[in-house]
C-alpha cells in the first residue's frame, strides 16, 4: 500500500518539468521541498516551525534552486509570481509537538492565495490529514473550498480508518 506522499510524487513526476515553479506551502520535513527542487526550476517553501526549517535546510543542503520561508503559509499572497505546482500538507510537522498544527481558518487564507498565483492548467496536491484532532473539521474545510473553484479534482484515500486524503487540483480554464 503507498503512502500519500509517495501516491503524490508519483502523480506529479509525469506532469513536472525544470523549467517549473513550484511552491511547498508545508515544507515539514522537507521531502515534498527535496522531491519539488529535484524536478523543478525553483521551489518557494514555507513552514511556521523553524525546526521545519531547519529540517528541510540539511535535506535540500545541496540545492541551489530553493528559497526557504520560516512563515505561515498565508504569506504565500506576498509572492506576486505565477507558479505552476503547489503542495499542502494539512495537519501537523511528524515527530514534533502534535499540538502545533494546521488550522482551516488560516489554511483556507493560504488556499486562495495560492489559487490566485497557479497558472491555468496548474496543479495543487492537497494531503490532508484526519487522524489528529481538528484534522476532520479541517479536511472539510479544505474540500469545501475545493469544490468551490475551478478545479478538475482526483482524490486518493487508502482503505483504513482515518487515512490521509489527498486531491489532485488541476486549475481549469474560467468560463
Amino acid at each position: 500500500m503507498e503512502n500519500i506522499n509517495t501516491t503524490c510524487h508519483r502523480l506529479l513526476k509525469e506532469y513536472l518539468t525544470k523549467e517549473m515553479i513550484a511552491i511547498d506551502a508545508t515544507a515539514g520535513n522537507g521531502n515534498d521541498t527535496l522531491f519539488l527542487c529535484v524536478h523543478c526550476g525553483h521551489v518557494y517553501a514555507y513552514d511556521i516551525q523553524l525546526d521545519a526549517i531547519e529540517n528541510t535546510k540539511k535535506r535540500c543542503s545541496t540545492l541551489s534552486n530553493l528559497t526557504l520561508y520560516h512563515a505561515s503559509h498565508e504569506e504565500i499572497q506576498n509572492l506576486n509570481i505565477e507558479v505552476d505546482v503547489i503542495i499542502f500538507n494539512f495537519g501537523y510537522l511528524p515527530k514534533s509537538d502534535s499540538l502545533i498544527v494546521t488550522k482551516p481558518e488560516s489554511s483556507i487564507r493560504a488556499l486562495e492565495s495560492s489559487y490566485s498565483l497557479l497558472k491555468e492548467n496548474g496543479k495543487m496536491m492537497l494531503a490532508c490529514y484526519v487522524g489528529h484532532p481538528g484534522g476532520r473539521e479541517e479536511h472539510e474545510a479544505v474540500k469545501n473550498w475545493v469544490l468551490s473553484k475551478s478545479f478538475e479534482v482526483i482524490s486518493y484515500q487508502n482503505n483504513y480508518e482515518n487515512a490521509p486524503i489527498l486531491y489532485e487540483c488541476t486549475k481549469r480554464k474560467r468560463a
